[in-house]
């Protein structure tokens, strides 16, 4: 029997059951062999432990039957919106059109097709489609979440705050500002702030962006 959970429901039952740890040899291979892939793409310094929860849930048309979830330090961290205004190369409104997991090498990414709505900073055009690269997606019927976020879905909306990716997984990419505390799902005309944001990312409307 499939239980259909929202994105939201899934990120407190993450929390809830970091207690019940299981640590296997997939979850130390993922962090060994995946470990300078997370320094080059998103300034990951150091991953402290991978957690792995088991539910029977949908995501989409995808069965789910395994989340493992990562807790780690970020080299690049922001305390306010102003802070994370000033860093970021491009700020934009956009909607996944399209978001495809995929694995490179040991890790598991996710690269999204983003229409871009309404630009805030930066050099691209409204209405043009950019490539945002996040670690982490879904493979095999695992999820691979950082401190409990998880990567874009088909038709999300949400403010960006983003710069461009240099490595060698994906070319012409952008990638979010502190891995995940750029991030912003707009949901029923309120934001969203990523897990695990300092207070000053705390956010719920667009106002409090400091965009306008």
């Amino acid at each position: 029997m499939k239980i259909k959970v929202t994105k939201k429901q899934r990120k407190k039952n993450v929390m809830k059951n970091k207690r019940l740890i299981i640590l296997s040899t997939l979850t130390l291979g993922f962090l060994v062999g995946g470990s300078y892939l997370f320094l080059d793409s998103h300034k990951i310094e150091t991953s402290r432990a991978y957690e792995q929860t088991f539910y029977e849930l949908a995501k989409s048309d995808k069965q789910i039957i395994k989340i493992v979830d990562v807790s780690g330090d970020v080299v690049e961290g922001f305390d306010s919106i102003k802070k994370l205004n000033e860093s970021a190369e491009v700020i934009a409104e956009v909607e996944i059109n399209e978001s495809e997991s995929f694995q490179y090498k040991s890790v598991v990414f996710t690269l999204s097709d983003a229409k871009v709505k309404q630009v805030h900073k930066g050099d691209v055009e409204p209405e043009n489609v950019i490539k945002i690269l996040e670690t982490g997606g879904y493979k095999d019927g695992t999820a691979y979440t950082f401190e409990g976020n998880e990567v874009f879905e088909t038709g999300e909306k949400a403010y960006v705050y983003l710069e461009k990716y240099e490595g060698p997984v994906v070319e012409d990419a952008y990638v979010i500002k502190g891995v995940y505390q750029g991030k912003f799902l707009e949901e029923e005309g309120k934001l969203q702030s990523s897990n695990g944001v300092a207070k000053g990312l705390q956010v719920n409307s667009a106002s409090q962006l400091g965009l306008d």
